[in-house]
């Protein structure tokens, strides 16, 4: 969304000091006695155009699914940027941690966790008896070296490490880690695939693929082709094999998936807003934590008042934006987490504009309605005229219609508003330098919806600072039982929904879209579209 500081709003970085002498696991003065006990829920490369090459073998194999992949870079899981590879990629590796359809954690790779008492530490204990396709066992090393080539490059997952500070090993098969400050739900960063130490060659197309999960890689023949791993820790996958297509481009993967030659397909490669499934497809949806918002400058003079802030969201017809301009495949929200986690709450059930508390709202703050209807007051001794400019990236379609409707019901309230669409580059370069009252952004909210770089003090977009946000957001780090990490969630996302820094609108919905062929065991969720492939049937 946001060149640079785009991280920032997705997790920003507050460095505190550390305990000293902070060197062994085993010191048990800064870990908790909270502990979770987790439960589980070759070598050729694609031919020259791209196709790949399947024997006829592989083609009477019943047992099987059919994938594609378009803009294939490499098997890399953390480096590769396209998302078929990636989905593929769910097939080979797995993570420490998984995260279900409600957003609640479970162990894959990891048996159980301990999660220090000031929330700036954890430490995970492997599973044992794991086995990589090459017939290795996991360890700590594989889980150390993965973390810190993730946070040595620019990867997919580099958010996803930023507040660690340290990682190493205690044994074989447990991994420290230290943080820079009190972690939400910790364990839950930890869903980024786990790869071999020291196989990783960024950016190489003859990587080959090594990794723990359900089906191991096969280049042979002429075919490139996944194979279920007999001796894979959580039993033997359903399927038997999962062939590849390799393709040229987008229109030839849709084309092929239409026709019933590919079993699987996402909503990052179709447009759902135009597809029409056939009657015996399954559309698996899930709501993604992507959020759709409206960002002020709490700087401004005009926008310094929470009250004016909160009439400004109370205009928004979040039903209507999701309805009208994201086609129902969205799901409104005016809190910032995602309504399908077991966190969420409501106190709406429609999230319908309220124009009378909004006016109640910019009378108590001050506000009052000349003859037209325009809000106005004095600021700094100055007549001062409620008017906005809503800043927006003109590259996405659909923000600028979010925008251009908000500027329309702003200007049917009391407030004179405008769009002030712009190319990527100059967007964010207004606001890296807080040239805007008011922004409609877009972004992806970590998987512990950590709200640190949105709402945290030391740094975000908003130029809002907040000390009893702050303290909710350290303490819901240090919470351990469920009860209490809801409670302090609760009163976390009300504070931030009573001050406003910035107004949720809604949550992108995604899908995993999969032929007739495929009977059962899809789930995807926030951690990806391809998970828990052992339990998938054609049968």
């Amino acid at each position: 969304m946001i060149k640079n500081k785009a991280a920032r709003i997705i997790s920003v970085l507050i460095v505190l000091s550390l305990a000293a002498g902070l060197c062994s696991c085993a010191a048990a003065d800064y870990i908790s006695s909270a502990v979770g006990r987790l439960t589980s829920s070759a070598d050729e490369k694609p031919n020259e155009d791209g196709e790949s090459a399947e024997d006829d073998t592989a083609r009477e194999i019943s047992n099987d699914i059919t994938v594609g992949i378009i803009d294939y870079d490499t098997f890399n899981p953390l480096w590769t940027a396209s998302q078929t590879v990636k989905d593929v990629c769910g097939f080979i590796y797995e993570p420490l941690f998984g995260i279900d359809s409600t957003m609640r954690t479970m162990g894959v790779l990891a048996e159980s966790y301990i999660i220090g008492a000031d929330g700036a530490s954890l430490i995970i204990k492997l599973k044992q008896g794991v086995l990589w396709h090459d017939g290795t066992e996991l360890c700590a090393d594989d889980v150390i070296y993965t973390v810190n080539t993730i946070r040595e490059g620019n990867t997919r997952y580099t958010s996803f490490t930023e507040p660690i500070t340290g990682i190493w090993k205690e044994d074989n098969y447990t991994v420290c880690v230290s943080f820079s400050r009190s972690v939400p739900d910790s364990v839950s960063l930890f869903i980024f695939p786990i790869v071999k130490n020291k196989s990783l060659y960024s950016g190489k197309q003859d990587f080959i693929p090594v990794g723990t999960g359900p089906f191991r890689y096969v280049s042979a023949n002429g075919a490139t082709y996944l194979e279920a791993f007999e001796q894979h820790h959580d039993g033997r996958a359903q399927l038997d094999r999962v062939n590849i297509e390799f393709l040229t481009d987008l229109g030839k993967y849709r084309s092929l998936f239409n026709a019933n030659e590919l079993d699987m397909a996402d909503s990052e490669m179709l447009d759902m807003s135009t597809f029409m499934p056939k009657s015996n497809s399954n559309v698996t949806d899930y709501t993604s934590n992507t959020m759709v918002f409206a960002g002020f400058n709490t700087s401004n003079p005009k926008l310094s008042g929470a009250l004016t802030r909160q009439a400004i969201s109370l205009l928004t017809d979040r039903d209507e934006i999701v309805t009208n301009i994201y086609y129902s495949r969205a799901v409104a929200s005016d809190y910032a987490i995602n309504p399908q986690s077991w966190l969420s709450f409501e106190t709406r059930t429609k999230l319908r504009a309220d124009t009378w508390s909004a006016a109640q709202l910019f009378a108590q703050d001050g506000w009052t309605a000349d003859s037209r209807g325009i809000y106005y007051k004095q600021i700094g001794g100055k007549l001062t005229y409620l008017t906005v400019s809503i800043l927006v990236n003109s590259d996405s379609g659909q923000r600028v219609a979010v925008a251009e409707q908000l500027a329309q019901w702003l200007n049917g309230n009391g407030i004179i508003a405008k769009v002030n669409a712009c190319d990527y580059k100059q967007f964010n370069a207004m606001i890296a330098a807080d040239n805007y009252e008011m922004f409609v952004g877009e972004t992806e909210l970590l998987p512990n919806n950590d709200m640190t770089g949105l709402a945290g003090s030391a740094g975000n977009y908003f130029n809002y600072a907040d000390s009893e946000t702050d303290t909710l957001l350290w303490q819901l780090g240090t919470v351990q039982l469920e009860s209490d990490v809801q409670s302090v969630s609760n009163r976390l996302y009300e504070r931030i929904h009573t001050e406003t820094p910035f107004a949720p609108i809604c949550f992108l919905k995604k899908s995993l879209v999969t032929g007739a062929k495929i009977k059962s065991g899809f789930n995807p969720s926030i951690q990806g579209f391809v998970r828990e492939t052992e339990k998938w049937t054609v049968k």
